[in-house]
């Protein structure tokens, strides 16, 4: 497994292809994103990395959580990366992260989820310009 991060422009896959008896079938929810596959895609070991878009202005913003990849390899046809839509997801996360922090574990969690050492946010956002992937 390569060392240093790795990204990958990936397509994305429409639902109505993605959610077809041949590729993922009904394990694909609406609240998913599928992309890659072929070529390009994610691997076992890359789930929670992100999938970032360009948008307005060439700023990157998430719009998914790697979730699960093909077992049986990597690059499968017809078995593109699902990613978690963080969209669907956004009221959910914006509770999470108001929510007091009232234990030790809490705390724990907020400082690994939430809470950023100076320069992290920059090189979290340098680089997450794709999917970081460690098969290209």
């Amino acid at each position: 497994m390569p060392g240093p991060l790795q990204q990958a422009l990936l397509p994305v896959v429409e639902p109505a292809v993605c959610s077809r008896s041949d590729w993922w079938g009904t394990t694909v929810k609406t609240s998913m994103i599928c992309a890659g596959g072929g070529a390009k895609s994610g691997c076992n070991g890359d789930s929670g990395g992100p999938l970032s878009c360009a948008g307005p202005g060439g700023r990157w913003s998430v719009h998914g959580v790697t979730s699960f990849v093909s077992a049986a390899l990597c690059n499968e046809d017809k078995k593109p990366t699902v990613f978690t839509r963080t969209a669907a997801f956004t009221d959910w996360l914006r509770d999470v992260s108001r929510r007091p922090i009232g234990t030790e574990t809490d705390q724990r969690l907020h400082n690994q989820y939430f809470v950023f050492p100076p320069g992290d946010a920059a090189v979290l956002r340098s680089h997450s310009v794709a999917m970081g992937t460690g098969r290209m």
